[in-house]
């Protein structure tokens, strides 16, 4: 009876994601990774022992604990790219605002 909770949460997420992008709220192109972790997230549902069974590969002792680690790796990445992209928007920011003085001092004049 929990794999159905799982997979109900796994699919709610899907159709979740695809209606943000819907509704321009999500681009696709940042949507992506999200897309990929709800399919991975509906596989582990369906076969939950797969994670045992990438653990045995990984010459990992407690599957769970290789699935957090996973977590956590995807997470860090999600972070990392949002950083650069914010850091990108800020430099457009500060590029914007001085072209912004640069015009309002000739305008001035």
């Amino acid at each position: 009876m929990k794999k159905v909770y799982f997979i109900i949460i796994a699919v709610f997420a899907f159709i979740y994601v695809i209606y943000e992008v819907r509704q321009r709220k999500f681009s696709i192109k940042e949507s992506f990774w999200w897309f990929i972790a709800s399919v991975v997230m509906l596989f582990l549902a369906i076969f939950p022992y797969s994670i045992d069974w990438i653990a045995k590969k990984f010459n990992v002792s407690y599957g769970p604990s290789l699935l957090f680690v996973f977590c956590i790796i995807f997470l860090i990445f999600i972070n990392f790219r949002n950083s650069k992209k914010i850091a990108e928007q800020q430099e457009k920011i500060i590029e914007l605002s001085q072209q912004v003085a640069i015009l309002k001092e000739k305008n001035r004049r």
